[in-house]
């Protein structure tokens, strides 16, 4: 009872819908993670065998991405600024 009012009891139902919810929240994070390293791995190994300057800005834009999502992933470690 709060203020004179009664409130309602949460069920275990609402526990568990959060914990799945928290859960889903994880794994959406991890998979958005490992697709936007994928896609730099791509871009970047394609800068690799080519070469090209519009193959190393597309590995940097997919880098940037990844370093938006991933705390852990430093682009200046890859491609040091001069």
């Amino acid at each position: 009872m709060k203020d004179g009012r009664i409130l309602p009891q949460r069920s275990p139902y609402q526990d568990r819908f959060q914990e799945f919810l928290e859960e889903f929240k994880q794994y959406e994070k991890k998979y958005l993670i490992e697709k936007a390293q994928n896609e730099f791995l791509d871009a970047f190994s394609k800068w690799l065998k080519t070469r090209k300057l519009e193959d190393k800005l597309e590995a940097i834009r997919k880098g940037m991405q990844l370093e938006a999502i991933d705390a852990t992933f430093s682009l200046k470690t890859i491609f040091p600024l001069k």
